[in-house]
């Protein structure tokens, strides 16, 4: 894992609950003030250390504390908690409609403006509140007239994601040189600061329909992701038939981490197709259209943080909402436990798992068989172009445009061009030690490969034996 990430013992059910809890602002003051925590599950009790809001930018944030039991059974505010959570509220279009959805989900998850952006506002010269401005420097009239007053003057503010990205770096700092494992959570655009917070600040993050980020990090960040680096301390739980966490047109690539779909997307990707029916304006239409009707209106409801979405097994583990035992990691293309897919305890392995495990790792065997087949016919098709480029050239010397051209001129050209040589001598125009190296390489991947997908299939046929012979002594 990057950087040996903490990974929290916080199940998916209560980072859920504390989502829901970070939209409820009225509570969440009240909570605050009176010191009383909130209960996510059965013994598990999260006090509230900080709320972090502001009115320019749109960041919404609150930071809780996992409470400890007392000897005599009550549970307390911890001085060292064990674990640590930033929860970031996602859009609000009713209050917060331009900072939210014009500024955040516009600006910088659709067209990818730097989070880290900053712009400047005009504050009164003595404000000790800075959440709320007088508005952004636009360099107008009025607003250099009042900075020469002396009365006022300018701050800068970044984006609420770039604000989400520092407020999780100053609760990091806080808890430095301690036992407290750090970590974020966020549904939708709070999904989006929850992830890219994460990335940045090395902690684990569990996201809800939140879209893909992985544009909005520097070049050696993605890097990182798309290979993985983040796969096992960042999860994003999707529900694929919402556009905002499974793709606004085309399904996502990939988000930050691990994504898990909450059933199987087979029929989610069959919709979407026929959403991508016609010409590019009917395209449009119906996908807006969908989306209008599931994230706006609700009919059905495929994005909010409710149970219609998100269901959890009594262990706090994200479930399947249609009743299936298993989840679907879009990383590995796969139906797995939930135990498995949220990485809880020890990873469970079944027959299923395995077999699915098998097949897939056989699909990549076959890719590379024929990647290595195409390699080694190169030569083949190779010879016979030179073969036809000769004859094509040799007709024409001599003769009109080339009646200066030679045999020998043709065949030097072809040798001054080559990188290598076969046996005869006849000019190649590729390197045949790095071709030699790449077959070589393929054909050692494809063994290692043949290795592991036998170990499955062995699993699979060992879990079917032992089951018969345990059905055999009891008698079943």
């Amino acid at each position: 894992m990057t950087n040996n990430i903490k990974v929290p013992n916080v199940s998916d059910k209560t980072y859920f609950i504390l989502n829901r809890e970070a939209y409820d602002r009225e509570r969440l003051d009240d909570l605050m003030k009176s010191g009383k925590p909130i209960q996510t599950e059965k013994n598990s009790y999260w006090y509230v250390e900080k709320i972090k809001r502001d009115n320019d930018t749109g960041l919404d944030a609150v930071v809780v504390s996992q409470g400890k039991k007392t000897k005599d059974g009550k549970w307390v505010k911890s001085d060292n908690p064990e674990n640590v959570v930033v929860a970031f509220a996602g859009t609000d279009p009713k209050s917060q409609f331009f900072q939210d959805v014009i500024d955040a989900d516009g600006g910088n998850v659709v067209m990818g403006i730097d989070p880290k952006k900053k712009e400047h506002y005009i504050v009164e010269k003595d404000a000790k509140d800075t959440s709320k401005t007088l508005g952004k420097y636009n360099g107008t009239p009025t607003q250099d007239s009042m900075l020469s007053t002396g009365n006022y003057k300018l701050i800068t503010k970044t984006s609420q994601i770039g604000q989400a990205d520092d407020l999780v770096r100053e609760v990091k700092q806080k808890y430095k040189g301690t036992s407290t494992v750090i970590s974020t959570t966020g549904h939708s655009l709070g999904g989006a600061e929850a992830e890219y917070s994460a990335v940045n600040n090395n902690v684990y993050a569990v996201a809800f329909n939140s879209p893909s980020i992985v544009h909005l990090h520097s070049e050696e960040q993605q890097k990182k992701i798309n290979n993985g680096e983040y796969d096992r301390s960042i999860k994003s739980i999707i529900n694929p038939d919402d556009m905002v966490g499974a793709g606004w047109w085309n399904e996502y690539d990939r988000h930050n981490g691990t994504t898990i779909y909450t059933k199987d997307p087979e029929l989610s990707n069959a919709v979407r197709e026929a959403r991508m029916q016609g010409d590019v304006f009917q395209q449009i239409g119906q996908n807006a259209g969908y989306f209008f009707q599931t994230a706006i209106l609700g009919m059905p409801d495929t994005h909010w943080v409710g149970s219609n979405n998100f269901t959890f097994d009594e262990n706090g583990n994200v479930q399947n909402i249609e009743g299936d035992e298993l989840v679907y990691d879009k990383n590995l293309k796969a139906m797995l436990p939930a135990e498995v897919a949220s990485g809880s305890g020890a990873i469970k392995v079944t027959p299923e798992v395995a077999k699915q495990l098998a097949q897939k790792v056989n699909a990549i065997i076959n890719d590379l068989r024929t990647m290595k087949r195409e390699a080694e016919n190169a030569y083949q098709e190779h010879d016979a172009a030179i073969n036809d480029l000769k004859y094509d050239t040799y007709r024409q010397v001599g003769r009109g445009l080339y009646d200066q051209l030679s045999l020998e001129d043709v065949n030097n050209t072809l040798n001054d061009l080559a990188q290598s040589f076969d046996k005869k001598g006849n000019p190649l125009f590729y390197d045949v030690d790095a071709e030699a190296a790449y077959i070589a390489s393929l054909q050692d991947t494809i063994s290692d490969l043949e290795e592991i997908s036998g170990y499955l299939g062995q699993i699979a046929k060992d879990f079917k034996s032992k089951d018969e012979m345990l059905a055999r002594w009891l008698k079943l």
